[in-house]
């Protein structure tokens, strides 16, 4: 009777089953469709309508993985603020003057600080990302929420635009004509830096209306920079003062540096700033020959006392004849103070910005 029983109630079981499975099988089926079906989020269709431009940045990107996705869509990000900046740097360009070369290289690098700022902001990720069961790929967007990264990029911005204009101020306070041309040269130089102007373009291109606000004096200051230095170059004449040359070579040399530095140089000694070069010809005689040791010192005097100053010597010539000899020694100490003085220049130049 018990294993009656027991059969009886495995075939109920079993007839259940079967009965109940056309049910699970509908069900089944229906979550598939309605899982297949699942509309995509807003921001697949039309972004603006979810991150509207005044306020966001985005990026959007697709992979086989969420990760992927993600990846491109910061990539996409960076491709906008180098797109952006290009046109930003385009309409500044003719504030500032760059040689064809240099520009090059500047504009490469900075496009490579461009997308490395990207990464001192807040770049968050849709909450919702979609999976695209027919591409089978992750889609997600990258946003920069405008307010929020501006917030935490703005104090860099603020150190590059006073770094600017306080380098501008020493310039319209120095007394020194001479040092007033390479102030104002030091400026120039830092406007033009990759690092200026990286973030000057990027601050622009993140909140445009606070960008103006807080680069307003600084971009003002900028377009006037260029008169202010050829204003200080038409008061910066240096008189050359030479009391041993041959031929007047030194003088000459002396001229043409300066000249290639931006300072027109005259003769008379009426000039607020006095180059003296004082020449030490090392002349040596023996039987065979006149040999010349030449060196020299270059000092700058300014209203306030002497300035810069360097010496420089050049190699040992010598010749059989006393006058071939001492063309020979003043061609190379001209040759080798044409070749010193940028170097030295630049030094002083680099000094005054740590005074």
């Amino acid at each position: 009777m018990k294993f009656l029983n027991s059969v009886w109630k495995a075939k109920h079981k079993k007839n259940t089953f079967f009965v109940y499975l056309p049910f699970i099988i509908v069900a089944v089926l229906a979550a598939c469709s309605s899982t297949s079906n699942v509309p995509p989020p807003a921001w697949v269709t039309n972004v603006q309508s979810v991150y509207p431009w005044d306020a966001y940045i985005t990026g959007r990107g697709d992979g086989s993985t969420r990760q992927d996705a993600e990846a491109k869509a910061m990539a996409e990000i960076a491709l906008y603020f180098i797109r952006e900046t290009t046109v930003e740097r385009s309409r500044r360009a003719s504030w500032i003057e760059r040689d064809g070369v240099s520009s090059s290289e500047s504009i490469t690098e900075e496009n490579i600080l461009i997308e490395s700022q990207t990464r001192l902001v807040a770049v968050r990720y849709a909450e919702n990302p979609w999976y695209n069961r027919t591409a089978k790929s992750w889609e997600t967007v990258a946003y920069i929420e405008r307010e929020e990264g501006w917030s935490v990029y703005e104090p860099a911005a603020r150190i590059q635009a006073n770094a600017f204009l306080n380098l501008v101020k020493l310039a319209d306070e120095e007394t020194e004509p001479f040092n007033a041309v390479l102030r104002y040269g030091t400026a120039a130089a830092y406007a033009r830096s990759a690092d200026f102007n990286a973030v000057r373009d990027f601050a622009q291109v993140l909140h445009p209306a606070q960008a103006q606000i807080l680069f307003a004096n600084t971009d003002s200051t900028l377009m006037t920079l260029m008169q202010k230095q050829l204003l200080a170059q038409e008061r910066a004449v240096v008189s050359i003062q030479c009391p041993i040359d041959l031929d007047r070579m030194i003088y000459q040399a002396m001229v043409k540096t300066l000249g290639a530095s931006g300072f027109a140089a005259e003769g008379s000694g009426n000039a607020d700033t006095v180059c003296v070069v004082q020449v030490e010809e090392g002349i040596q005689a023996n039987d065979i020959g006149t040999f010349y040791y030449p060196s020299l010192t270059v000092t700058i005097n300014g209203r306030s006392g002497a300035m810069m100053s360097f010496r420089v010597t050049a190699d040992r010539v010598g010749a059989v004849t006393p006058d071939v000899a001492k063309r020979r020694a003043y061609t190379a100490l001209a040759s080798a103070l044409e070749g010193a003085f940028p170097a030295e220049l630049q030094r002083w130049q680099s000094a005054l910005i740590r005074q």
